[in-house]
């Protein structure tokens, strides 16, 4: 199990810094090591602080969308610099959406593999929701880490089925990638049927950690207890089970349309007769990523 960091962040729960804090340190304590974060995601502080016997046994992974070398070498250096630490276990592209973008990135991935030379990134990795991208990267040994959406229903997959990304994460996973999947609840979308969800992904052989987000001791407790196999029913009670959801203040927005723009799955789209923005839940994978680029505070995950 990691503990992704995207829930507790002020794109989704926004939970103070102290707090997240205590939720790291406790997850760290009950045997959690590995935790993946992003620049997009403003978590950083919350390791800061945390003592360095402890941050210096995690695992950490993070990612950055700089299409630049100078930008992504200069979000490496900031997210060492704020986490207070010599090195990020692993460090990915974030969220590439095809072959083509992944072209567009070849100096920001550059810079990433230069960063490795030097010491500060261990291993370099990609994350995605692309069924075919994830299957191209059988052809791109330079990634050694490969992080891709899975969930037993297949929300928020594009460009392919979830047929089809079983057998690509397989044969990842058998090329020797390090396999790390992510949002076994679909973003949120599962979450009345968390335990058989976490547990479809949790038993599929052919990854080596599953990310989970969490916004309280409670949470963590569970998905600790699914991990170990000793999930009781009555866990359940603990829980304050809602629906996460993206709502949309119209009276905020400038119509700037960067978020229509951000967000891949087509979930944010321009409604020109109402002359406002338009969700498609059906579409939306609450992510929060449209949070981050709308400048006008429009957008809030709740």
């Amino acid at each position: 199990m990691a503990f992704g960091t995207l829930v507790i962040s002020p794109l989704q729960a926004n939970i103070p810094a102290r707090e997240s804090q205590f939720l790291l340190e406790y997850a760290f304590d009950q045997g959690v090591n590995f935790f993946d974060t992003a620049h997009l995601y403003q978590t950083y502080s919350f390791f800061t602080h945390i003592p360095s016997h402890k941050k210096n046994q995690m695992v950490l992974s993070s990612k950055s969308y700089q299409p630049d070398y100078k930008g992504m070498m200069e979000e490496i250096d900031y997210g060492l610099q704020q986490i207070q630490r010599e090195y990020f276990d692993i460090f990915m592209l974030h969220e590439q959406e095809s072959i083509y973008t992944l072209k567009g990135h070849r100096e920001a991935l550059r810079a990433v593999m230069d960063a490795k030379k030097q010491g500060k990134v261990r291993a370099v990795g990609i994350s995605t929701h692309s069924v075919q991208l994830t299957k191209q990267l059988l052809l791109h040994p330079e990634f050694e880490v490969v992080h891709p959406i899975f969930n037993q229903v297949g929300h928020g997959l594009i460009h392919g089925n979830l047929e089809d990304q079983k057998e690509n994460i397989k044969q990842l996973y058998e090329a020797g990638k390090g396999l790390f999947v992510m949002k076994p609840l679909g973003g949120g979308r599962l979450y009345k049927d968390f335990y058989p969800s976490i547990t479809w992904v949790r038993d599929f052989p052919y990854k080596h950690s599953v990310a989970i987000g969490v916004k309280n001791k409670q949470e963590l407790d569970v998905d600790i207890a699914i991990f170990e196999n000793t999930y009781k029913e009555d866990m359940k009670e603990k829980l304050h089970l809602e629906e996460k959801k993206l709502f949309y203040n119209r009276s905020l927005c400038s119509l700037c349309l960067a978020c229509t723009k951000t967000c891949q799955f087509n979930a944010l789209q321009y409604n020109e007769k109402k002359n406002c923005i338009e969700i498609h839940y059906d579409q939306c994978v609450t992510c929060g990523y449209c949070v981050a680029h709308c400048p006008s505070l429009a957008l809030r995950i709740l």
